[in-house]
């Protein structure tokens, strides 16, 4: 939503108009277009997009969170902007960061400590690791001249008008310092257009993620009412006071199901797997999450301590974590293997050839690499909703390279393939509408029959033939 967010401004820079009144338009046509799509029910062809985009998708919103994580600390070699020093114990602080939180994330399965204390660590992996790291950095920040995270002490629109003021909380629609043109309305249409597509993909596709049934939810989704309140009072809401557009949020979402997933290692003929057991399904952790980030506005003294470094290694760790469970890198780390004893035993690799697995993922690794090019390109950008889009029409041309079954495979649910077939009960013969007798009524009725014939004497030649002698 950034990168397309920059593309909008591209449009009103061009056309020599305000960017806020300009946006507050986008905003409003996005509203209405999302409430269009929840009122017709265009949340249902959701059923054409399976698990191909599905795992695109999460993939490419992980990759973003993995590669903008560690890019800064890299470049931090390269470029002249700090000393080695500082360039290294930020990394340190990143790795200690990433590390720590991964270790205690999994605390719970170790024999250390009591369960209790086990579990609360695992739970609160990443805000240890955050307060842990940041208190290290502190030590030493003097000395290293690190960089902390940047913000406003001053709860208050950031946007420094002409005249040297602040704009004021609610944007007119009709110009701030000049007169907004009415045909920049309509001209408003198009970038809303694809806000609203990239909205609809993100907002159901990160639905269909965490409501999938390999999780084992028991409350329904409701993605008609999500997109409705999405496009009733979110979008205006930004739009009057000029905020960023809200967002599904996919990792945190995805990590916040995993962070609330009960495990059990499930030995299976071909391995081991871990399956969900219980998802705790309530309301108080979202809830409590967006207090504390209402909360965040007036900590400002407070979050002026933590380095940028830290941040780094926690959005590291969400884009490694949000991996947990995505086919499409499960099939890509396949390709590191070269001795094919040594693959997973995945349902798919002991059904099909693996050139056919390997093709498939290439496909859908290409896709994944589309994806990222067009959002990073900022002359493309402006497609990437609708590429994003075409993902499900991809997937309906797969029919043509690949069968039935290897798509049934290789882009169905794992559980949907273990689920052995029941055998199905006993037909009834309709040409002969006699009562069918069970297998020990019928033992029983013959054994008697058997029993009341005369016994046969052994001919002694066919005896000793049989035992090998002869007479």
């Amino acid at each position: 939503f950034l990168a397309y967010t920059l593309v909008c401004y591209d449009l009103a820079v061009a056309m020599d108009l305000e960017f806020m009144p300009y946006y507050f338009w986008v905003c409003m046509w996005c509203s209405l277009f999302t409430i269009l799509v929840a009122v017709f029910d265009l949340c249902a062809l959701m059923k054409h997009v399976t698990m191909f985009s599905e795992d695109i998708f999460a993939g490419l919103i992980s990759l973003i969170f993995i590669i903008d994580g560690v890019l800064p600390m890299l470049r931090n070699f390269w470029e002249d902007k700090m000393t080695l020093a500082a360039a290294m114990f930020e990394m340190l602080l990143f790795l200690y960061t990433f590390g720590l939180a991964t270790y205690l994330s999994h605390f719970r399965r170790t024999p250390w400590l009591l369960r209790s204390l086990r579990n609360l660590m695992a739970n609160f992996a990443v805000t240890i690791a955050l307060v842990t790291a940041s208190a290290l950095a502190a030590i030493y920040a003097s000395d290293t001249n690190l960089r902390m995270l940047t913000v406003d002490a001053e709860l208050s629109p950031s946007l420094v008008l002409a005249g040297g003021g602040k704009r004021s909380w609610v944007v007119n629609p009709m110009g701030i310092e000049k007169d907004f043109p009415m045909w920049g309305i309509p001209y408003a249409i198009l970038p809303a257009i694809g806000f609203a597509v990239l909205g609809y993909l993100d907002q159901n596709l990160t639905s269909v993620i965490v409501n999938r049934p390999s999780n084992n939810l028991q409350k329904g989704p409701g993605y008609h009412l999500d997109l409705f309140i999405r496009g009733a009072l979110t979008l205006p809401a930004c739009a009057v006071l000029g905020l960023p557009l809200a967002v599904a949020s996919t990792v945190p979402s995805i990590t916040h199901v995993i962070s609330l997933t009960t495990y059990e290692v499930k030995q299976l003929p071909q391995g081991e797997r871990k399956v969900p057991v219980k998802v705790v399904e309530q309301r108080a952790t979202n809830f409590l999450i967006h207090v504390l980030i209402g909360c965040a506005l007036f900590m400002a003294p407070a979050l002026k301590f933590l380095p940028q470094a830290v941040l780094q290694g926690v959005f590291f760790y969400m884009g490694i974590a949000s991996l947990t469970g995505n086919s499409l890198f499960d099939r890509m780390f396949l390709w590191l293997i070269w001795d094919s004893s040594k693959y997973p035993q995945y349902h798919y690799v002991q059904k099909l050839p693996i050139a056919r697995v390997h093709l498939y993922t290439f496909i859908q690794f290409i896709c994944l690499a589309i994806l990222y090019g067009l959002k990073e390109i900022k002359e493309t950008a402006v497609v990437f909703p609708f590429f994003m889009a075409s993902l499900a029409v991809i997937r309906k041309f797969l029919r043509f390279i690949f069968t039935a079954e290897e798509l049934s495979l290789l882009d169905g649910h794992p559980d949907d393939d273990e689920q052995e077939e029941e055998p199905l009960p006993q037909q009834p013969d309709l040409l002969n509408l006699e009562p069918v007798k069970e297998p020990k009524e019928e033992e029983a009725a013959q054994a008697p029959a058997e029993a009341s014939k005369p016994a046969v004497e052994e001919h002694p030649v066919l005896k000793s033939e049989q035992t090998g002698f002869s007479l």
